[in-house]
């Protein structure tokens, strides 16, 4: 455990120690008040129990009378059992067993007290308060006999003793400071663990994990920090990864325009010109990237509620009908020989949304759709009321997607082909970003696909109320 630790670990055991510890004297000082008011009407604290206990023994004595052994039995039992000194006597004087040598007959006025009252109190050493009580044997009726039973026997002169309630408190004391002990340290321990693997991590040791594992409310602020900690790790990679695939899209359109230039400037502007087809294609899917980053960052705009600001959609009333139009003129336009089929319901229902970031999400999905499948394969764009609902959907006929994919097909930076042929090209954003840009229209984005199958991306949008 580290020095902070250590400090921890004694700072909060001693907080519960002092706690615990004014819980127990609080509780401590009630007992030591009553036992005083107890004292001070001349009623010792054991005075009470050493009655009950004389009447419970002279009705047992009474039930063995008169048989001497059956009494000494019992005598014997409260002497070992519950180390009480007594003695039984005939109502004459006569002894019948004891545990106690010193123990003397009574007086025949306090056998007389005794018939009478049913209990006799006597001090036998000349020291204030009683020591000796006796009961009638039997408790009810004419006396036979009676049971002595002697309080515990001073202590040697010049000695005190401390009162017992003081003992039972400073052992109370010690088990309470032994307890805030251990109890300090099962929560210390891990409190210092998490807060050497927040410095850990927080210095760039991405490793860092606490790896506390218990059960309860401090393991799940474990738990829930290692969880946390790997969303940061894995934000920071796809972060690094995004750099890398946007450095690598546009590293081959750099160099092609780069070509051209030097072609033009040797004078050789035939060739120069042939190029500029290719330009214009790399430029367009750097313009789609860049398109791609920036509504990205709208989106994490959009989603950051902690700056207490609107989220930047720009939302109206749109004319499904149009916007799917827009989309696959777009696509016609870019790409004149690919086929593509719209079939359009007349009921759609309109829809409240931002223009732009849906435009961007349907051309993901269109592109997407280009990019995997064969150049001769149509792709084929619905619309339909479902219910209030409006749904699009793009399928294609393509090479389809492997089950084992479709679960992180919407990932950030996922591509099943990770081979980065400039035939597909893309940095894995744009599936990604188009169901962030419904789910914030408050939609779905699914896919149904298989291999050989070709793929169907289906979206469902509200329709306006």
């Amino acid at each position: 455990m580290s020095a902070a630790g250590r400090r921890g670990f004694h700072g909060l055991a001693l907080r519960i120690y002092v706690v615990t510890v004014a819980a127990v004297l609080a509780a401590g000082a009630a007992v030591f008040l009553a036992l005083t008011l107890a004292r001070e009407r001349g009623e010792p604290p054991m005075h009470h129990l050493l009655v009950d206990l004389g009447r419970y023994a002279s009705a047992e004595v009474a039930a063995r009378w008169p048989a001497e052994a059956d009494v000494r039995r019992e005598v014997d039992a409260l002497a070992g059992a519950l180390h009480v000194r007594s003695a039984v006597f005939r109502w004459d004087g006569s002894l019948v067993a004891s545990a106690d040598a010193r123990a003397a007959p009574l007086s025949p006025a306090e056998r007389e007290a005794l018939a009478r009252a049913g209990k006799v109190e006597r001090r036998t050493d000349g020291a204030p308060g009683p020591n000796e009580i006796a009961f009638p044997i039997p408790p009810e009726g004419e006396p036979v006999g009676y049971l002595i039973v002697a309080a515990p026997g001073p202590r040697p002169a010049g000695t005190r003793p401390p009162p017992p309630e003081l003992l039972t408190l400073a052992l109370v004391l010690v088990g309470v400071g032994v307890s805030a002990i251990v109890l300090g340290g099962s929560i210390a321990r891990p409190l210092d663990r998490l807060a050497r693997t927040a410095r850990a991590l927080g210095s760039g040791d991405l490793a860092a994990r606490t790896g506390v594992v218990r059960r309860d409310e401090l393991g799940a602020v474990a738990r829930a920090f290692d969880d946390m900690a790997d969303r940061i790790v894995a934000l920071l990679r796809g972060q690094t990864e995004l750099i890398a695939n946007v450095a690598h899209e546009l590293r081959t359109p750099l160099a092609r325009i780069h070509v051209a230039l030097d072609l033009a400037a040797d004078g050789d502007a035939s060739v120069a010109r042939e190029s500029l087809a290719e330009i214009g294609e790399d430029l367009a899917e750097l313009e789609a990237l860049v398109s791609d980053v920036l509504a990205s960052a709208r989106m994490d705009l959009a989603g950051n509620t902690a700056s207490g600001a609107e989220p930047p959609l720009h939302r109206r009333t749109l004319d499904v009908a149009a916007v799917v139009g827009d989309a696959t003129e777009r696509l016609r336009h870019r790409h004149p020989g690919r086929a593509i089929v719209v079939e359009l319901a007349p009921d759609l229902p309109p829809i409240e949304g931002d223009a732009v970031l849906l435009r961007r999400a349907l051309d993901n999905l269109l592109d997407n759709a280009r990019k995997y499948s064969p150049p001769d394969a149509e792709i084929r764009v619905t619309a339909a009321r479902r219910g209030g609902d409006a749904v699009i959907e793009v399928i294609d006929r393509g090479e389809g997607i492997a089950t084992s994919d479709l679960d992180r097909l919407f990932t950030p930076f996922f591509r099943t082909d990770r081979s980065r042929a400039r035939a597909t090209g893309g940095v894995g954003l744009g599936l990604a970003l188009a169901r962030r840009i419904v789910e914030a229209h408050g939609g779905t984005l699914l896919a149904r696909s298989a291999p050989g199958a070709g793929t169907t991306m289906s979206i469902a949008l509200p329709g306006r109320p």
